[in-house]
């Protein structure tokens, strides 16, 4: 692959390991769409901070935080030239467990069910909070 069919390649990557981590997170929130409140409760306890809403509703918030982040860091090798030249391009992810894991889900709800969310923190911490 010559260095500059190697470069085009580097955006493409990166989306594509970003889409696979949102993809985690994602899976777990939709499997909260529509919960009952009391189904949240029973699996996440008691809510970090609440809130009523304007117009009805209530809008709650769990923040779960645990050890460092495991395993070591993907990287990700692009080699290309002819010749004995070459090019090379390396990427390195997250942090090699240097950060600590946390997951804040803040769920709005209404008639005590579940209609929208917000979801912060690591996918590969955050994935495990999904409704089973």
């Amino acid at each position: 692959m010559n260095p500059v069919a190697a470069h085009h390649l580097l955006p493409a990557l990166w989306l594509a390991l970003l889409l696979a981590g949102c993809a985690s997170t994602e899976s777990a929130k939709t499997s909260w769409q529509g919960a009952h409140y009391d189904d949240v409760i029973s699996r996440w306890g008691a809510p970090s901070r609440s809130a009523p809403m304007a117009g009805g509703g209530q809008v709650h918030t769990w923040v779960t935080e645990g050890g460092y982040g495991g395993g070591s860091p993907a990287s990700v090798s692009i080699f290309g030239g002819s010749g004995g030249a070459g090019a090379a391009t390396t990427v390195i992810l997250g942090g090699g467990g240097s950060e600590p894991q946390r997951c804040e889900r803040t769920l709005t709800f209404r008639d005590d069910r579940v209609v929208e969310q917000t979801w912060i923190g690591q996918s590969s911490f955050c994935s495990q909070f999904r409704k089973e």
